[in-house]
């Protein structure tokens, strides 16, 4: 059914005006993947649980999961037309932010590492640095599927950006650096399960440290980022102020005050956008099984 549904809106990507795309999209996703993804609803109920508590009425709630499904449906769509996305005119898709906030920080010569997680488009975020005269890295997971796998490969190669799989992430990780490069990193899913345990909205759960690390081997810049959407195919890409990383060393206990900080940011990402906060398993698996 995934390869299916890429199919289906890649075809409406190339055929049909935005808007048009943009509503047809939401109809699939409303008569599909909503009712259809039965325990991704109730994932993301038991997610909003955790963030909100009780303070969130039954319409309301009801009403962050079925925009959330939208807005991740018209997300999809909108890597599809990544491709019209160009030097000339991304800030018609992706408006940035603070990005000055990156800038100085690469006058230091050690390097930038963008941080963000599952919230709003990343993948526009991404190739808008590219669009702005760079040419950064972006870390990923292989999917399971093997056609999606090479299809955001492809679509991400033509935006001008360097692939890098999890594998290879620290050796490819280290040599951006080396070369005061840019790399982004989506740091809210602990995809080795070798990550740190924190409290992310009094809950304890694992974080992936990798991004933080790399910062205090490195000494690059951590700067937490994230692209809001605020219009039909438009976003605001907001760059926050970098991480200020004190750790002396390298171990778990020393370095969970440093990743707190990237915890934190995220928590008011996700209060404020919780319909744009695409998480639809369990964040907080070990006490929901």
């Amino acid at each position: 059914m995934f390869t299916a549904f890429y199919i289906i809106i890649d075809f409406l990507s190339y055929l049909l005006p935005k808007k048009l795309a943009y509503f047809i999209d939401k109809l699939i996703v409303a008569a599909v993947y909503y009712s259809v993804y039965r325990k991704g609803r109730k994932n993301v109920a038991q997610n909003l649980a955790c963030v909100f508590g009780t303070e969130l009425e039954v319409w309301r709630k009801e009403k962050i999961i079925r925009e959330t499904f939208i807005n991740f449906g018209l997300q999809m769509y909108e890597f599809l037309i990544m491709r019209k996305m160009n030097r000339g005119d991304f800030k018609a898709y992706a408006n940035p932010v603070g990005f000055e906030k990156v800038e100085n920080a690469l006058k230091r010569g050690k390097g930038v590492i963008i941080l963000t997680g599952h919230i709003g488009n990343y993948e526009w975020g991404a190739a808008m640095v590219s669009h702005l005269g760079y040419e950064p890295s972006v870390v990923v997971a292989r999917f399971k599927n093997e056609y999606v796998t090479k299809y955001y490969y492809n679509r991400r190669v033509q935006q001008g950006l360097e692939v890098i799989y999890l594998e290879d992430a620290v050796r490819k990780t280290l040599r951006k650096m080396k070369k005061n490069g840019i790399v982004c990193i989506v740091g809210d899913r602990d995809y080795t399960n070798d990550g740190v345990e924190v409290e992310f909205f009094g809950k304890k759960t694992k974080f992936p440290a990798g991004a933080i690390l790399m910062g205090l081997r490195t000494g690059a810049t951590v700067i937490p980022a994230f692209a809001i959407r605020v219009g039909v195919c438009k976003y605001d890409v907001i760059f926050e102020d970098p991480l200020e990383l004190k750790s002396k060393g390298y171990k778990q206990d020393e370095m969970r005050e440093d990743l707190m900080k990237w915890v934190k940011v995220m928590e008011k990402y996700v209060r404020t956008y919780p319909t744009q906060w695409y998480r639809f398993k369990p964040f907080w698996k070990p006490e929901m099984e």
